[in-house]
């Protein structure tokens, strides 16, 4: 078994009075306070969650909680403050006002122009109040219409119904995602490392796109393109022109290019395992 330590940041975001503090105290402390206080700026909740991953490994993630107060202005002005690093979206609503409801996608896009998207579920909150529930079969059409893979759950921050659900359904979804983009970075990371390793034994003469694009059959050539883009940009390859120009109206394009190895590009290319690679691109 593998032990993976991470972090996230969770978010939990809506209007004013839908309960957002209380359904966090009630996950974090499993505490409820009745007395309605409106929170000033943002508070953080620090938890320790474990989290059994595929092949029996285990993840400890030190998830930061986030609850921001339900003001537009504040939200609109300070988006990329509040939201930068976000990994994961709890937005709230309470089942007495349909607005809080129609607020909810404004919340995801202030997220989502910060983040660029990130796992996020809704909770139907105060459904203790039943008597007093004002979301009916209109408003569930428009919820499943407008966010049709998004999962919801009801809760109630006074009794503790769906608490548990919503907050770990969404820290999962965040931990997923997580270690699928540390799989994603590790893998090209290894391309980047074997490029390296070819156009290093190339010595002097360098390698060319055609040799490129011929020993790494397995690459999408998109991709093979990007990571020598990023490789060039890194100092670690130097791109030169080769062979003929070919001649488009006043234009002059070089058939192809070569790419040789820079001094660091060569030491990281020379060392056994990637650790060189994370440090330099790190810095």
């Amino acid at each position: 078994m593998r032990l993976h330590r991470t972090r996230i940041k969770l978010c939990v975001v809506g209007e004013r009075g839908v309960g957002k503090t209380s359904l966090i105290r009630r996950y974090v402390r499993n505490e409820f306070r009745g007395a309605y206080h409106g929170t000033l700026g943002a508070q953080m909740y620090p938890l320790d969650v474990e989290l059994p991953v595929d092949g029996g490994d285990l993840v400890l993630a030190r998830v930061a909680i986030f609850d921001l107060m339900g003001e537009h202005s504040i939200r609109d002005a300070f988006r990329q403050a509040m939201f930068y690093d976000t990994e994961g979206v709890l937005a709230v609503c309470d089942v007495q006002r349909p607005e809080t409801l129609y607020a909810i996608p404004e919340w995801i896009r202030a997220v989502s122009l910060v983040t660029n998207g990130v796992p996020f579920s809704i909770a139907l909150n105060k459904v203790d109040c039943a008597d007093a529930m004002a979301i009916g079969p209109k408003e569930t059409a428009w919820l499943r219409e407008t966010f049709p893979l998004v999962s919801t759950v009801m809760t109630s921050a006074a009794t503790g119904s769906g608490v548990e659900a919503v907050f770990s359904g969404v820290i999962d979804r965040a931990v997923d995602e997580q270690l699928a983009e540390d799989r994603r970075r590790h893998q090209a990371r290894l391309l980047r490392h074997a490029i390296l390793a070819f156009v290093s034994r190339k010595g002097s003469l360098g390698a060319s796109k055609t040799d490129l694009f011929a020993n790494f059959k397995t690459v999408m050539p998109a991709s093979l393109v990007e990571e020598l883009d990023h490789l060039v940009r890194l100092d670690l390859l130097r791109q030169e022109e080769s062979g003929p120009k070919t001649f488009v109206k006043t234009a002059s394009m070089p058939a192809d290019f070569r790419f040789k190895s820079t001094p660091q590009g060569q030491k990281i290319a020379e060392s056994p395992s990637m650790e060189e690679l994370v440090v330099y691109e790190s810095r």
